[in-house]
């Protein structure tokens, strides 16, 4: 029987591993997975919603793709977006726990991944209140949140504005200097 290329890791074995890695990598149950890349309509969207976020939500850190969000022992990705309220993150950090708000953005080749896997780690996570879904196909956004009883609930938005958080974001900044109408 083969072994895998990259054999199952667990959370500190992937950080180590990853480190001396030349690509970004993903864990997703200790599965190492590549980290895909994307288009400048995705770069460009994840710009305006990192930005976006960090001037309506004020008291908070936002952070691109740079970083990558530990969502549960085995589970460690780069969010698009990931935002951490009323915690200090060093300056140094690679790695941010306490995320309260992670968005993808959507691109073909992780759109399944992104909806189903993605989503359901991410509810997992106690910290986490807001899960945002960026679509590039059209003007769409799906945002998961946590109410105070600690349920889901998925609001779909196809129009001039989305909430995130109680805030209210624009479409048009959102999708500014794309062509997706």
């Amino acid at each position: 029987m083969k072994e895998p290329v990259i054999p199952q890791l667990d959370g500190p074995q992937f950080l180590a591993w990853e480190q001396a890695q030349t690509a970004r990598f993903e864990l997703h149950r200790g599965f190492v997975m590549a980290f895909a890349g994307g288009t400048a309509a995705h770069a460009q969207i994840a710009f305006n919603l990192q930005s976006l976020l960090g001037r309506a939500l004020g008291d908070c850190r936002t952070f691109g793709s740079d970083v990558k969000v530990k969502v549960a022992e085995d589970i460690f990705y780069y969010a698009d977006v990931a935002v951490v309220r009323g915690e200090a993150v060093d300056d140094e950090a690679t790695v941010l726990t306490g995320a309260t708000i992670a968005c993808e953005v959507l691109s073909r080749g992780t759109r399944a991944y992104d909806l189903v896997e993605k989503r359901a780690a991410y509810r997992g996570l106690a910290t986490l209140n807001a899960y945002v879904i960026v679509h590039t196909d059209r003007r769409r956004v799906e945002v998961d949140e946590r109410n105070r009883d600690g349920a889901w609930q998925t609001l779909t938005f196809d129009d001039a504005a989305f909430d995130v958080h109680g805030r209210t974001l624009p479409f048009d900044a959102l999708y500014e200097r794309t062509s997706i109408e």
